[in-house]
C-alpha cells in the first residue's frame, strides 16, 4: 500500500519522510514554474462563462492566499491569461521529468467533510429506517416532494442517506440518480447546487435520487475498506440494493415513488466519470445519461491520474479501490477504451476549456489556489471528454449531445450551467412520464419534522437552506 498523503504546515504536499519528502518537494516547485510558464504564455483567455449564483465566501482555498506550491503566487494579472490550447499532457511530462511518476494536484488533500462510515455487524440487510421531509417545517408546498430517507446497505454494513425529489403529483416518470462530485457531501449537490432550487429542474416530471456519503468513491465498488474512506461498495448499492426501496417507500411514512420504469443518471466531475461508467456496464438499466466536466479513461496517463487523484483529495489510497495500476479492475473502468454498453443510448457531455474568464475572477477573485486547480482540472476534463466523443462515433444508434464551454474551471459556476441541458437531454431518451394510477404519490408532510430529518446545510460549506429557492 502506498503512504497516504498529507500536508505539511506551509500548506504543501509532502508524502513520506527523508528523500521521498525532497523528491516531492522538487516535484512540487518544478510542477509550479511549469505550470506558471506554460499558462502566462498561452495567450488571453478572452469571454465569460454563464454562471448561477454561488456564494464564494463557502469556498475555502486549499492553502493560504499568496503561495502556490511553496514559491511566490501568480498575479491576477498572469491568471488571467489563462487560456488557449494548453495539453494537460505538458504538465505530467514536467512532472514526470523532475522525478514524480505521479502528478501532485495544485490544491491540497483534505480529510473528508463529514465522519465517514464504518461497518456495522448488526447491519445484514438492506432496508429503508425511515422517510423524512428535507425542509421540515417549509411552507413552501412543492417542498414536500424534497425527502430524505435514511436506508441500510448489506454490502457496505452502514446507512446510507438517500435524497429522494418527487415529481409533482398525478404522474409516473422516469428516475434519475444525481451523483455529486468529489465531497458527496450532505445535502447533495441537487438541493445545494441549484438542482431543486431552479424551478427548471424542480417541476420537470422526473423523480431526482441523490445519494450522499461517498467522498472520493469514485461511486464504485471497492476491494478493500479503506482506512480514512471506509466501506464503498457503490455500484452494487446504486444497481442491485436501492431500486427495490425505492418501490417499497415506508408505510406510515411516505409510499414508493411513482416510477414509471425509466432510467437515467447524471454526475459531475467524479459523479460524471461514474455515471458514464454505470450507463455503460448496465445497459440494461439506464437509457440515458450525462456527465458533466468529468474524465472517462482511467488507463492512459491522464485518466489514471484523474481517478488517483480524486481518491487522494480526500486522503484515500487508491490501490483499495482497483487494486495497483493497470490491474484488470482500472481496465474495466475505462469507458473510452470500450464505450459499446452505450449503443442506442442517450448522451449528454459537457466541459470547459479551463480557460479563466470574467465569471471566474468575478466569482473566485485572486484566490489563485482555487483558479489554477480548477483550470488544470477542468482542462483534464475536456481533453478526457474530447477522447470519449471521438470513440463514441463508431458507436451505432448514440443520440449524442456535446457542449464545449470556452471558458470556466473546474468548480460549481460551470457545474450549474449545465444541470438544465443535461437533464433535458436526458429526459428526451427516458419514457415520458405518463398519468399515475396510484391512489397518492406520496410525500412526507413538511410541516412535521419526522424521524431522522435532516436539513440543508450546503455543500459547499455554506449555510442551511429553508426550503425551495428561486419562488
Amino acid at each position: 500500500m502506498t503512504r497516504r498523503p498529507d500536508i505539511d504546515r506551509d500548506g504543501r504536499r509532502t508524502e513520506g519522510h527523508g528523500g521521498a519528502r525532497r523528491r516531492t518537494r522538487v516535484a512540487l516547485r518544478s510542477t509550479a514554474v511549469s505550470v506558471a510558464a506554460l499558462l502566462i504564455g498561452a495567450g488571453a483567455g478572452a469571454g465569460t462563462a454563464g454562471a448561477q449564483s454561488l456564494d464564494p465566501g463557502s469556498l475555502v482555498p486549499s492553502v493560504a492566499p499568496g503561495s502556490l506550491f511553496g514559491v511566490p503566487s501568480l498575479s491576477v494579472a498572469a491568471l488571467t491569461q489563462l487560456g488557449a490550447p494548453i495539453p494537460l499532457t505538458s504538465v505530467l511530462g514536467s512532472v514526470a521529468a523532475a522525478g514524480s511518476g505521479d502528478f501532485p494536484r495544485p490544491g491540497s488533500s483534505q480529510p473528508p467533510s463529514g465522519p465517514v462510515s464504518t461497518r456495522d455487524g448488526s447491519i445484514t440487510q438492506t432496508t429503508v429506517r425511515s422517510i423524512a421531509p428535507l425542509f421540515p417545517g417549509s411552507l413552501n408546498p412543492v417542498d414536500r416532494r424534497a425527502e430524505v430517507w435514511t436506508v441500510t446497505s448489506a454490502s457496505m454494513q452502514r446507512t446510507v442517506r438517500v435524497e429522494v425529489y418527487r415529481a409533482p403529483d398525478g404522474v409516473d416518470a422516469p428516475n434519475v440518480y444525481f451523483l455529486d462530485g468529489v465531497g458527496s457531501e450532505s445535502p447533495s449537490g441537487w438541493s445545494t447546487g441549484m438542482g431543486w432550487g431552479d424551478p427548471a429542474l424542480r417541476d420537470r416530471a422526473v423523480n431526482v435520487i441523490a445519494p450522499t456519503g461517498a467522498p472520493a468513491s469514485m461511486w464504485s465498488d471497492w476491494q478493500a475498506d479503506d482506512p480514512v474512506l471506509g466501506p464503498n461498495m457503490w455500484e452494487t448499492f446504486l444497481i442491485d440494493e436501492l431500486p427495490p426501496l425505492l418501490e417499497q417507500g415506508l408505510t406510515g411514512s411516505a409510499a414508493p415513488l411513482a416510477h414509471n420504469g425509466s432510467w437515467g443518471v447524471m454526475g459531475l466531475s467524479m459523479g460524471a466519470s461514474a455515471a458514464v461508467h454505470l450507463a455503460n456496464t448496465n445497459p440494461g438499466m439506464f437509457d440515458a445519461v450525462a456527465g458533466i466536466s468529468g474524465a472517462y479513461s482511467t488507463t492512459d496517463e491522464l485518466g489514471y491520474q484523474y481517478a488517483r487523484l480524486t481518491v487522494a483529495a480526500r486522503n484515500g489510497d487508491a490501490t483499495n479501490m482497483w487494486g495497483p495500476r493497470g490491474s484488470q479492475a482500472w481496465r474495466d473502468h475505462d469507458t473510452v477504451a470500450d464505450p459499446s454498453g452505450l449503443a442506442g443510448k442517450t448522451v449528454y457531455l459537457s466541459a470547459a476549456t479551463g480557460r479563466v474568464g470574467s465569471a471566474e475572477l468575478g466569482h473566485f477573485g485572486s484566490n489563485e489556489m482555487i483558479l489554477v486547480d480548477g483550470h488544470v482540472l477542468e482542462k483534464g476534463s475536456y481533453e478526457s471528454t474530447r477522447k470519449l466523443e471521438s470513440t463514441l462515433a463508431d458507436v451505432a444508434g448514440v443520440d449524442l449531445r456535446m457542449n464545449y464551454m470556452p471558458t470556466g474551471i473546474h468548480n460549481w459556476p460551470v457545474f450549474v450551467t449545465q444541470m438544465q441541458p443535461g437533464m433535458d437531454h436526458i429526459l428526451s431518451g427516458l419514457a415520458p412520464a405518463v398519468p399515475s394510477l396510484r391512489a397518492a404519490a406520496g410525500g412526507v408532510d413538511p410541516g412535521s419534522a419526522g424521524s431522522g430529518s435532516l436539513g440543508s446545510a450546503g455543500s459547499l460549506g455554506s449555510t442551511g437552506s429553508a426550503g425551495s429557492r428561486g419562488n
